[in-house]
């Protein structure tokens, strides 16, 4: 049995508001196992497990990783990582100017009165080791909580110049290690290229994703018959123009069908080979070669005649290329119903499914269906329909709106990464 996560209020810090968000993610995609996430992402589970955890700031590359296993927009988390990483900069300077400035106001409150003593005998000669010390200077003990950890004490000196002399310390080491932070980052972020990938265009616009299998094919058209124009490799991060419908294509980790093939110059790549996915309401362009959006979707249900516990699921429609089904029940155990992803189908299933309500514990008597023409996971379109299925009997019209429909449809479209 899975260990619960640990509770996450992303009102903590922005650590945490990161690590929610990442959960958030996760539990989009399907909820999948970080072991099943780790064979998509190539880092461990524990690695991605950390990441969500909140305890400290994972890498962006780890991040990215993370993101694209969930088909998530790694942009849109690159941005946020960036964020991230200027706010806990932020938060550690202020710490540190917090401290410095402690130290001073101690450094400048007078020292506690001594209670009165006797007059003692004076010697008769001072000791010649012993010189008097400046009106000006301080316990050296106050010096070194100023300058922290400087390996060699200033002369004595005034107060301010001795502050002075710290803070300039101080600020010259944080933009130094600022610096060097920066170049070690762009460092990394070409030491990640790996030998055969084109450079990233500085040009704004479009998305990015990542290649993950070890031949990337560059086409001449959307379709799996069309010329090889190029391969790349594992890892390369690209910038697409846009993308069109095209072949199906199985998703390389996921085991589920896509139909998007990404514009690449004058290229295209199917995004079952890609981390990464366009932006929420980016729309298809025409390309040529490529296929029109489906239409005209029907759903119907009827008793399976393989199974007589069964309800088989089919659908018919125009320019179908996925089909994505999902019914709202209430499992046992518990609290309340919400939608399940059922299947995803392809022309090859004929666009048809085979379910058993007996899963269903409760809810309503008639449990509404969804079949919903998919892109891809997590790619649904407008294009759906729905019934109240009755035990035993074939189905009748649901009119789904608002927001139950909208969720319906995203399930049946749901990246189905299972564990």
């Amino acid at each position: 049995m899975a260990r619960r996560p640990r509770p996450l209020d992303p009102a903590d810090g922005p650590l945490q508001a990161f690590a929610h968000g990442l959960r958030e993610l996760r539990e989009s995609a399907g909820n999948p196992t970080y072991r099943s996430l780790a064979r998509i992402a190539g880092f461990s589970a524990t690695t991605l497990s950390d990441a969500a955890a909140g305890l400290r700031r994972p890498s962006l590359e780890v991040t990215l990783a993370f993101v694209g296993a969930c088909r998530g927009d790694e942009d849109d988390w690159s941005r946020r990582w960036h964020r991230l990483e200027a706010e806990l900069t932020d938060a550690r300077h202020s710490t540190d100017d917090g401290e410095l400035a402690t130290a001073a106001r101690e450094s400048t409150e007078p020292p506690a009165e001594a209670p009165a003593e006797p007059p003692a005998e004076p010697p008769a000669e001072p000791p010649a080791e012993a010189p008097a010390a400046p009106v000006d200077s301080l316990p050296s003990e106050t010096l070194t909580a100023v300058v922290l950890d400087l390996a060699q004490p200033a002369p004595p000196r005034p107060w301010r110049g001795r502050f002075a002399l710290a803070a300039g310390v101080v600020t010259a080491l944080v933009g130094s290690l600022l610096a060097l932070h920066l170049s070690t980052e762009d460092l990394n972020q070409l030491a990640q290229i790996p030998p055969g990938c084109p450079k990233l265009p500085d040009t704004k616009g479009g998305f990015t994703g990542r290649t993950y299998t070890d031949t990337t094919r560059v086409r001449d058209a959307p379709s799996l018959g069309g010329q090889v124009l190029q391969e790349l490799p594992a890892g390369c991060r690209l910038r697409f123009s846009g993308y069109c419908l095209g072949d199906v294509v199985i998703d390389a980790t996921g085991n589920s069908p896509d139909v998007r093939w990404f514009e690449l110059g004058n290229g295209y790549i199917s995004s079952a080979v890609v981390h990464g996915n366009p932006p929420p309401g980016l729309p298809p362009t025409d390309c040529p070669g490529g296929h029109p959006g489906p239409s005209d979707l029907a759903l119907t249900a009827r008793p399976s005649a393989t199974d007589p516990s069964g309800v088989e699921l089919s659908t018919t429609g125009r320019q179908l290329g996925v089909v994505g089904f999902a019914a709202y029940y209430q499992e046992r155990g518990a609290d309340r119903p919400r939608w399940h992803q059922l299947a995803m189908t392809t022309a090859k299933q004929e666009f048809r499914t085979t379910w058993q309500p007996g899963a269903a514990d409760g809810g309503p008597a008639e449990i509404p269906v969804l079949a919903a023409a998919c892109l891809g996971g997590q790619a649904p379109t407008d294009t759906s329909d729905a019934l109240l299925l009755a035990p035993g009997k074939t189905g009748r019209p649901d009119a789904l709106t608002g927001d139950a429909l909208r969720i319906a449809r995203a399930e049946a479209c749901r990246y189905p990464v299972n564990g």
